[in-house]
């Protein structure tokens, strides 16, 4: 192999995982947008049926207090007391209700975000996961190529690879080798090392 096709190969897995991370993080940027689309439409339903019944508890209230006005015009001293000690408490109990939606609204958000987080976390943490597996198998790759390019060194003096572009890979001698048969039945030829 030469130093021309390890910078391919090197290449092409710098090029391979420059995409896998681009896919990556557009999956998660779409993710992301997709639950801020969720969180907002569920705040936006929360926020208008809490004031829809802020309204309707109003309303229902203010016909109340005009009814009572009404009929305190109409009756005795007691009965206005009576029912002013009504309207009190018909006061007391409307800002309660507003503070109870106040605090609805306030916390409302929560339940909401903590989804969205949550995917959100386990999104980061899978591209992390896959991120270390991509680095290591680029990392042994590299061991590998490096290990190679060691043995093609090693190669005696006058003796070289090569490879014919349809897998076949051959030794090319300077010079015609001595070949002989070993003891164990197989074929040997002497090189000398440089």
């Amino acid at each position: 192999m030469g130093t021309n096709s390890m910078s391919e190969l090197s290449q092409k897995l710098e090029t391979k995982q420059a995409q896998a991370r681009e896919r990556i993080e557009k999956h998660t940027l779409s993710e992301l947008k997709r639950h801020a689309r969720s969180l907002r439409d569920g705040l936006n339903d929360e926020l208008a049926t809490t004031k829809s019944d802020i309204s309707d508890r109003l309303n229902q209230i203010t016909e109340l207090i005009e009814n009572l006005e009404r009929s305190a015009k109409q009756g005795s001293a007691s009965m206005k007391k009576s029912l002013s000690a009504d309207l009190n408490a018909i006061r007391q109990s409307s800002n309660e209700n507003r503070q109870a939606a106040m605090n609805t609204l306030k916390w409302g958000w929560l339940k909401y975000s903590l989804p969205a987080l949550a995917v959100l976390a386990i999104i980061l943490g899978a591209n992390w996961g896959l991120m270390q597996w991509q680095s290591s198998r680029l990392i042994a790759m590299q061991e590998q190529i490096d290990q190679a390019q060691r043995t093609l060194n090693q190669l005696p003096q006058g003796v070289r690879f090569a490879q014919d572009g349809q897998g076949k890979s051959f030794l090319i001698y300077e010079n015609e080798p001595q070949i002989f048969q070993t003891q164990s039945g197989g074929w040997a030829t002497e090189l000398k090392t440089r």
